[in-house]
């Protein structure tokens, strides 16, 4: 069994974004020592990094400085390289592993994944060149490119067949195209995964827009049955992944029960509201989970409602603020050098101890400006 790993030692975190930024503060405030790998010098963790390697994610010289020079290394984005991360992991010094990274950031593997588990998918084909492009028409569709898209970026949604003939993909390239599907709610869940065991939160209800979440809130509005549900199948993909740290997995609820949508090996968005509404946060569970620590139980303490800022609504958030209740408006701002277009640039957290109260937050924070 791998020996923990104690305060004062040094945690490596390859990506320095928001997610990273957080992990490091949780980090610190435990006693850890962080360094960063990032290319952009003015990154949300670099006036946190003890050093900051400023290299891109590709740069052999630089993973492997950064893997010398800390006692565990942690990645906070599914775009980090799965295949240096599997070679720099000697004696599990990357505990999250590259399985997990290596499937989720190719979205075809990624639902294969899934129903080699038995996890029902919306129903998705292969779209590898013109050829298959051509073949669909199970409409309504949405195409994602199988790697490198996030926050609605290179998704296309098709209505007709007119549409299809419309779109311009470049081939060679590799696509997915989804059964556009009619649900109730989005979900998350949330798993800190430990070496003797698993840390599940309650799963997360979210509506995004324009494919770019907007909000979380903490306990999903869901049957007790589909919780249940959601929490076995979380632990399922966990323990098939044999990963170490935090791991989220979306979900839509549908006519056709629990769909599986996609995953992260990493600390989720969705989930920011674990800061201020649990005992112990994701950032603070991911952490712990990747040192060594025995298994943690995060519980809830209050709802909460988390809203993502993004760059063009910045003011806007800051004057709403302003306004608020402070004793429950938590403002995360994440330090970006700038505010651009829909880019995420901080959240806000509501929190209440009933949802009657969490709907009045809400209420006052829409109405507001």
């Amino acid at each position: 069994m791998r020996r923990s790993i104690l305060p004062p030692a040094k945690i490596g975190i390859i990506g320095g974004g928001q997610l990273g930024q957080m992990m490091a503060l949780s980090a610190i405030e435990m006693g850890y020592r962080v360094a960063v790998l990032d290319p952009d010098p003015v990154c949300p963790c670099a006036c946190l990094a003890q050093p900051f390697i400023k290299a891109e994610y590709t740069d052999v010289v630089a993973l492997a400085q950064l893997v010398e020079q800390c006692d565990i290394v942690t990645y906070e984005f599914e775009n980090a390289d799965s295949a240096l991360i599997d070679g720099f992991n000697r004696n599990g010094k990357i505990p999250q592993g590259a399985l997990a990274l290596t499937l989720s950031q190719h979205r075809l593997k990624e639902k294969a994944f899934a129903e080699f588990l038995e996890i029902p998918c919306p129903k998705y084909w292969s779209v590898l060149s013109q050829k298959d492009l051509l073949k669909l028409n199970d409409f309504p569709l949405i195409i994602k490119s199988c790697r490198y898209g996030y926050d609605g970026k290179h998704q296309f949604i098709l209505r007709t067949k007119e549409e299809l003939l419309a779109l311009k993909l470049e081939f060679p390239g590799e696509y997915i195209a989804e059964k556009l599907i009619t649900f109730e709610k989005e979900i998350s869940v949330v798993a800190a995964c430990f070496k003797d065991g698993i840390s599940l939160f309650e799963p997360f209800e979210n509506v995004h827009v324009n494919g770019i979440l907007s909000s979380s809130r903490h306990p999903a509005m869901i049957s007790s049955q589909l919780q249940r549900q959601a929490l076995e199948t979380t632990e399922k993909i966990a323990h098939a992944l044999d990963y170490i740290g935090v791991l989220a997995v979306e979900y839509f609820v549908s006519s056709e029960g629990l769909l599986f949508n996609e995953m992260a090996p990493r600390p989720h968005n969705s989930a920011h509201g674990t800061i201020e509404g649990c005992t112990f946060s994701q950032f603070d569970l991911h952490i712990l989970a990747i040192t060594g620590s025995p298994l943690v139980q995060s519980r809830r303490s209050s709802m909460t409602m988390m809203i993502n800022i993004l760059g063009q609504d910045l003011d806007l958030a800051l004057k709403k603020f302003s306004l608020c209740d402070p004793n429950e408006t938590h403002l995360h701002l994440y330090g970006k050098k700038e505010a651009r277009e829909n880019r995420k640039v901080g959240h806000v957290t509501l929190c209440a101890a009933t949802l009657s109260d969490l709907q009045k937050d809400l209420n006052d924070w829409r109405n507001n400006s």
